[in-house]
């Protein structure tokens, strides 16, 4: 029969005492010596002149080589105070290399350790420009669908329309706008400022924006149609008034737009033309008119669509 628990402890106690005491023994002479490891280190820029800027982002972690007491590096690894930190006070502008020995250590929580080299083959580069900043135009990248029965008065539009940007000036010098990201909206029925943020995946990360997002406006109303009848069409250009005009002389328009913009829309509003000269440059004696109306429809149609040029001085050769 298997001994019992109970009994192989009572048994076998003073040799498991032993065993642990001789490892704890063992643990804190090794914590004592000394060793070496490698770890990542976040690094810190320090009093970066208001002038200048960085021409591309330093990396954010730095491979290290560190020497101290085998608990403390123990420990340090598992620290978020230690650091890297890069003084630029009295860095030039243009291009430098950073080696270890600019790079200051910092542990306060472990004075006995220290960095012995940069575990990385190739230095860290770092370029600094003068720093300027310019006002940039901003551009809606965002699809608008009215619900259905109801329109659009009009385009929509990015308020604030432009932004500043500022950093090292050989990067922001080449930005001439900036796009808000692409975001769809549907089923839009009243007028609306919706928010939305800019894309900025083009830009440097040390490029610096006045603004993350933009409000994109627009107003909606209810679809309606309105129609006008016998609109005046005009001929105009360089051509003999006595001789020359159109057949018919007027146009049915039908107007669809917001419900509330065509009650206030008049037949003054609206101004079709052709313009004497096409017919000899499309050598036709029938055209499509050119249709102005003042303010934001969603659709409109003539009838007829098309007008003949009539000489008077050939009916009467006739």
């Amino acid at each position: 029969m298997p001994e019992s628990w109970t009994t192989f402890v009572s048994l076998h106690s003073p040799k498991l005492l032993a065993f642990l005491c001789g490892c704890v023994i063992w643990f804190g002479v090794v914590s004592r010596d000394e060793a070496r490891t490698d770890v990542e280190l976040p690094l810190r820029l320090l009093n970066l002149q208001d002038n200048m800027a960085l021409v591309y982002p330093l990396p954010s972690q730095v491979s290290v080589q560190l020497e101290g007491r085998a608990i403390d590096l123990m420990h340090l690894k598992a620290s978020n105070t230690t650091r890297l930190e890069l003084d630029l006070k009295d860095m030039p502008l243009g291009f430098s290399r950073i080696d270890g020995n600019q790079l200051n250590f910092v542990a306060p929580a472990f004075p006995g350790v220290k960095l012995l080299r940069l575990r990385q083959i190739a230095p860290i580069n770092m370029e600094l420009d003068a720093k300027i900043s310019q006002k940039v135009a901003v551009f809606s990248n965002v699809n608008l669908s009215a619900a259905p029965g109801f329109t659009f008065l009009g385009a929509s539009s990015v308020s604030p329309d432009s932004v500043f940007i500022s950093g090292a000036r050989n990067v922001v010098a080449n930005v001439k706008s900036i796009q808000t990201k692409n975001e769809n909206f549907t089923d839009l029925k009243w007028n609306n400022a919706i928010s939305v943020p800019l894309d900025l995946s083009s830009l440097p990360s040390i490029v610096d924006v006045s603004d993350s997002s933009v409000f994109v406006k627009f107003q909606v109303e209810p679809l309606d149609h309105k129609i006008f009848s016998n609109v005046p069409i005009r001929l105009i250009g360089s051509f003999d008034r006595e001789i020359y005009s159109l057949s018919p002389s007027g146009a049915d328009v039908e107007v669809s737009g917001g419900k509330d913009f065509l009650s206030k829309l008049s037949e003054s509003d609206i101004n079709l033309y052709i313009e004497f000269s096409r017919f000899s440059i499309e050598d036709s004696d029938e055209l499509e008119p050119t249709v102005r109306i003042h303010g934001a429809v969603a659709s409109w149609q003539i009838l007829p669509n098309k007008f003949r040029l009539q000489a008077k001085y050939r009916e009467t050769a006739d």
